[in-house]
């Protein structure tokens, strides 16, 4: 069936071009693949990351497949780091049209036992750095005047505590508000706000885990309905149609990807 002309449902991926991306956490397991995949469509992106060399190793890498990126080191928790990250955006790339912020840590610890560095180390990178990148980068689309998008990367565990994440759960609990809140807000301005909900994500760290613990992974699938984990690029491909026209209307809300296990109960496959 032929799309009707001017019809919403044409090419979004050609949206893309000429817009710019930031991607904290960009050089990471899911960051990477969002970086990548905002590329691939047309967008110039910008890899912000603590580490310099794995951010830098990524956006040559993205050059080098004729598209165009750069490398921003960034300490996401630091107010003037990130404000000089976001301006060096702007000089060396012209604009903001997209941020998602992925940056962040999983600190695995019961709450008894768990030290206020612990705590801070977890909900710092995650809601402060959100808080200051979307600032920095929400006043320049705002300037721009011609609207934006942010994704602001949750997680299952917002939605269902796990057993020893007693910071990382609320952390990221806290990211789902926040995008509520910033969708509130934001919306006069044209920019939506939302948050991505992954469940366990195949990231090289994670096969990492598996490989040391085997049975961890067999023990997960029996409680996932959709028998694997969810892909990197599954995840990259949300978050570009929440960046995308068809997606202007979803704002300020938390969107699982988990292949229906929040919705899975008790269930148990006891033949897998």
């Amino acid at each position: 069936m032929p799309v009707p002309k001017g019809s919403p449902f044409t090419d979004w991926r050609k949206h893309l071009e000429g817009k710019v991306a930031i991607v904290t956490g960009g050089a990471g397991g899911l960051g990477s693949e969002i970086c990548r995949k905002f590329a691939a469509r047309g967008a110039a992106v910008a890899v912000a990351d603590m580490n310099a060399e794995a951010a830098t190793k990524l956006a040559a890498s993205i050059n080098g497949g004729g598209c165009q990126a750069i490398a921003v080191q960034v300490e996401v928790t630091d107010e003037a780091a990130v404000t000089d990250a976001v301006q060096t955006v702007i000089n060396q790339l012209g604009r903001v049209d997209y941020l998602v912020h992925c940056a962040g840590t999983n600190i695995k610890a019961p709450v008894l036992d768990m030290s206020l560095d612990q705590w801070n180390l977890s909900l710092q990178p995650h809601l402060t750095g959100a808080f200051l990148f979307c600032r920095e980068a929400g006043r320049q689309m705002v300037r721009q005047g011609d609207g934006g998008s942010v994704v602001l990367m949750s997680s299952v565990t917002a939605m269902s505590p796990v057993p020893e994440r007693g910071a990382y759960g609320p952390a990221k609990a806290a990211l789902i508000n926040f995008a509520g809140q910033l969708g509130l807000e934001w919306a006069q301005y044209g920019i939506n706000v939302n948050a991505v909900c992954p469940g366990v994500a195949l990231t090289p760290m994670t096969e990492m885990v598996y490989e040391r613990e085997p049975e961890l992974r067999e023990q997960r699938l029996k409680r996932f309905p959709i028998k694997r984990e969810v892909l990197p690029e599954e995840v990259a491909d949300l978050v570009l149609f929440l960046c995308s026209p068809e997606a202007r209307y979803i704002n300020g809300v938390g969107i699982p990807i988990d292949g229906g296990f929040l919705n899975s109960g008790f269930y148990q496959d006891t033949e897998g």
